[in-house]
């Protein structure tokens, strides 16, 4: 379920010098800092996430490096790092990994002669290990991954800590506008099938600031993918969207999800034969709203057409559980970019 860390007020880098310092950035907080990241020893990193410039993000979600995460927490507004090395992501070279395995061990293969150094071995659980050294009697495989020991020189500015905007994590009819506008990050919630491929969607889109894969709607509190699985919990597959209403419009993210389901519409099928009763709630298409206005929009939206592809609900949000470690930002773990603006084709179901 989304946490509710206790809420107080933004310190900007315009503040006052000698007002109280807020405590440092902890897991939740959306961090907005000035990043410049570059590779080390000649590592070439592929160009998954931005890797300069002025980024913000919801501290502990993912999404950049966990290097950057654990960089940043405890940091303060306007605490900065010069030029320190951060892990790229494939973790450590760990010598225990580098192995001599005596040849007698490897009576089974028939082409001995064709391991040499540099050749790669697919062994059972389909673990690659790379060939480092063959003698007469030994091979030494290495089964680190190719990038271990990878590294960036991280410059890093914090510029501002937000606190997540937790009054609005589920729908309010709030008219109060003061209190609506008490922080310019909003969220919204929408369903689309499997929620890996609308997720990185919203991940590309500039002024997102954090993404949750999730369930929503249900009977049942707490629910495991098996259970939502089974259909008895009636929760859908969602993503909670955390953004900068000063960036990205709530229309944006309704054409973001629009372009998804024009993408994915020939991936669902009419069944003429099937039972009104036995349609998969999971993977419902759905549009939850968190407050009036996006009511508003969301029903505009319907009205237009664009939703011909799927029959999309529309409903106030609801409580939000957060999906298992390995649902979170499946496709960028994957390898797909989650670069914002990035045009690559979303190789997804759903």
């Amino acid at each position: 379920m989304i946490s509710k860390p206790s809420t107080s007020t933004a310190l900007t880098p315009e503040s006052e010098p000698n007002a109280p310092l807020l405590p440092g950035a902890s897991v939740g907080d959306i961090v907005t800092v000035r990043l410049t990241l570059t590779p080390e020893n000649g590592f070439v990193p592929e160009n998954l996430f931005d890797s300069s410039g002025t980024i913000s993000f919801v501290l502990g979600w993912g999404n950049y490096l966990p290097a950057i995460h654990e960089l940043v927490t405890g940091m303060k507004v306007g605490d900065h790092v010069e030029n320190l090395s951060i892990d790229a992501g494939f973790g450590k070279r760990n010598s225990d990994m580098v192995i001599e395995v005596p040849k007698s061990n490897l009576k089974k293969i028939k082409t001995m002669d064709k391991i040499v150094e540099g050749a790669t071995l697919n062994l059972q659980g389909d673990i690659h290990v790379l060939v480092v050294k063959v003698t007469k009697d030994t091979i030494v495989v290495d089964a680190n991954h190719p990038l271990a020991g990878s590294s960036y020189s991280c410059s890093l500015t914090v510029l501002n800590i937000d606190r997540m905007p937790t009054n609005k994590l589920e729908y309010t009819d709030i008219q109060d506008k003061e209190s609506q506008e008490e922080s310019p990050f909003e969220i919204a919630t929408f369903a689309m099938g499997c929620f890996w491929g609308v997720e990185l969607a919203f991940m590309r889109t500039p002024g997102v600031v954090g993404t949750r894969a999730g369930y929503t709607q249900g009977v049942v509190a707490d629910p495991s993918y098996q259970e939502v699985c089974q259909g008895d919990t009636k929760h859908r597959e969602a993503v909670l969207v955390v953004y900068d209403s000063r960036v990205v419009s709530y229309e944006r993210l309704l054409a973001v999800y629009s372009e998804r389901l024009i993408a994915t519409a020939s991936q669902y099928k009419i069944d003429l034969f099937k039972e009104e009763d036995e349609e998969s709630l999971q993977y419902k298409h759905g549009i939850y709203f968190h407050n009036n206005e996006q009511r508003r929009l969301a029903e505009e939206f319907l009205a237009s057409n664009v939703h011909r592809y799927e029959e999309v609900e529309v409903l106030k949000s609801a409580v939000f559980y957060e999906a298992e470690e390995e649902h979170q930002q499946y496709l960028y773990k994957g390898g797909q970019a989650s670069r914002k603006n990035a045009r690559e084709t979303i190789r997804c179901y759903g």
